[in-house]
């Protein structure tokens, strides 16, 4: 789409209660102008987790991504970081730094049979896998990587950024879980991320480089950002879900 600069989009925020264990978690959604312009479209959808604050992720896709395609932004919190957006159990790396519980199978039957539905019975959106994508930043985008190789057929975009593949273990199951599915993949990672004193979490170069290999056959794009972990988060959030839907 042209320059969004100066255009404006809006953002409603909602509450989507897990049906088993009852836990209520925050939402929002933002919208690209065109919501409101064009009354009778209908639009892609990128469920970002980990990150609630959608309209300045959203903004910045505006602004400074002109070459992305309009589409539904949507947030969910992360409530215990180490707790849903954990593939597998794994001991504590350090005094902030876990241990991780392993619940990333059940956030994610809790975004495709509650979030998902929802949202798609809410908004205007296009529901079917080609049109929604999931995104993640951190362990979030680790999530995002592990839903792509279980399988999970509501997703066909995918974008993590500077996401933990440190994670123990995580590089053995990407080489025996590789789906034969072909999506549009995003990476990024900044070019301190390994300057850690973390002797796992400064394996985050080799790791990701050893994903970026092993996804190549899905045409996977890949890019440095400059920085360490915490720098431009919003910017690095921004370039990777404007990747996943085109103008």
């Amino acid at each position: 789409m042209a320059s969004a600069v100066g255009q404006k989009q809006m953002t409603t925020s909602f509450t989507v209660t897990d049906r088993f264990s009852h836990d209520v978690w925050k939402c929002s959604a933002s919208f690209p102008p065109q919501y409101e312009t064009e009354p009778e479209r209908r639009f892609p959808v990128v469920y970002l987790m980990g990150e609630t604050d959608t309209a300045s992720v959203m903004d910045n896709v505006l602004q400074q991504q002109p070459a992305a395609g309009p589409f539904i932004l949507v947030g969910i919190e992360g409530k215990d970081w180490n707790t849903p957006f954990s593939p597998w159990p794994a001991l504590k790396l350090g005094k902030h730094l876990g241990p991780f519980a392993g619940g990333g199978d059940t956030f994610l039957a809790l975004l495709a049979t509650e979030i998902k539905p929802y949202t798609d019975r809410t908004f205007r959106t296009l529901p079917d896998p080609a049109h929604t994508a999931l995104a993640g930043y951190s362990l979030a985008g680790l999530l995002t990587l592990y839903a792509f190789c279980r399988g999970n057929t509501a997703f066909l975009r995918f974008a993590c950024m500077s996401g933990s593949l440190w994670y123990p273990g995580w590089t053995e199951f990407l080489r025996t879980h590789l789906p034969p599915a072909a999506p549009r993949i995003y990476l990024s990672l900044g070019n301190r991320e390994k300057e850690s004193r973390s002797p796992v979490m400064s394996q985050v170069e080799n790791c990701t480089h050893a994903t970026v290999q092993l996804l190549q056959q899905y045409g996977v794009f890949f890019e440095w950002n400059d920085g360490g972990h915490f720098n431009g988060i919003t910017e690095r959030i921004a370039k990777g879900i404007a990747f996943l839907f085109p103008s």
